[in-house]
């Protein structure tokens, strides 16, 4: 089959895009061999909005169609030269596998000291479509992983542990951005020195902006003096049932006393309370593997695969 390419082109391409993830996720027995759809509004409001990683959705983003007008998958990068393919299943070819890999070498790759152009793709240790097709391009796994973990709510789930001294509870009012955007800061750069902290916290407004967005699930444990000392924000979408941990972490000062497992769980509850059969969260580094491990209960892997040329 042929499929007509052709870039983002306004606002209603984001929303299709939505509804083509959450199809994707469905046929794909709700594993994340596409991404689910809060991960693609993270990418939006928070790498590209905050972060800056990439330019915006519509300058690096492509799609791939039937003649009736059906997406039939999507490429763009997560930061500049690391991309992601989402193909649906029903169009997925060697074929359409190669096209898709041929444009990105020529659009998404970065340059190395030594002038050479690379690229990574990253592909699940079990897809062996994708793994021979880039092979076959030329590139080749490196060190390097992610663990993406699942747990399903409608099985036995554990309580919440105890902690005492801190109050598990939904994020508060805009009041409350200041100390979550500090515990963001010493969970995520605890050796980095504090001058270098940036005490403009609007980006934590961009997270809120997000269309997953619910405060009751951006779960915090808060002192009694009101600092917090560990976070976890779930996007939940009610029309595949399943939900994403997307920022988790614990200031560096509360570590080990439990309080990343506490709010992770307390978020299950109330996602099983909501309907979520589901949930996920992604792990690339030991610390967070660590703690995922502790509250999930199985995950694929993927490892890194990289071009150079």
């Amino acid at each position: 089959m042929k499929f007509h390419m052709r870039p983002f082109q306004d606002e209603s391409d984001y929303w299709s895009i939505r509804n083509f993830l959450r199809e994707v996720f469905l046929l794909n027995d709700r594993l994340e061999h596409s991404w689910h759809v809060g991960r693609l509004d993270h990418w939006r409001w928070h790498f590209i909005q905050t972060c800056q990683l990439t330019p915006p959705v519509e300058q690096v983003t492509t799609l791939w169609e039937t003649g009736d007008g059906r997406i039939a998958a999507v490429l763009h990068p997560i930061c500049h030269d690391e991309i992601r393919i989402h193909i649906h299943p029903h169009f997925r070819t060697p074929e359409l596998e190669d096209e898709i890999l041929t444009y990105a070498e020529q659009h998404h790759f970065d340059y190395l000291p030594s002038g050479q152009r690379i690229l990574y793709s990253p592909v699940f240790s079990e897809d062996t479509l994708r793994q021979q097709v880039q092979q076959q391009r030329g590139f080749g796994k490196r060190p390097g992983w992610a663990h993406h973990w699942r747990r399903d709510l409608n099985q036995p789930l554990p309580p919440v542990p105890a902690t005492p001294g801190y109050l598990i509870r939904s994020m508060g009012a805009e009041s409350e951005h200041s100390a979550r955007s500090w515990a963001s800061w010493r969970a995520f750069h605890a050796e980095e020195p504090d001058e270098n902290y940036d005490p403009d916290f609007t980006w934590y407004h961009n997270i809120q902006s997000a269309p997953l967005y619910r405060r009751d699930l951006d779960i915090v444990a808060a002192t009694p003096q009101g600092q917090i000392a560990a976070f976890c924000t779930l996007s939940y979408d009610d029309y595949t049932r399943s939900a994403i941990c997307e920022l988790v972490g614990t200031a560096a000062e509360y570590w080990r006393l439990g309080l990343g497992k506490a709010v992770m769980l307390e978020g299950f509850h109330r996602l099983r309370h909501l309907g979520c059969t589901r949930v996920f969260a992604t792990a690339t580094e030991e610390p967070a593997d660590y703690l995922y491990g502790s509250v999930f209960t199985t995950f694929q892997v993927t490892e890194t695969w990289t071009k150079t040329w």
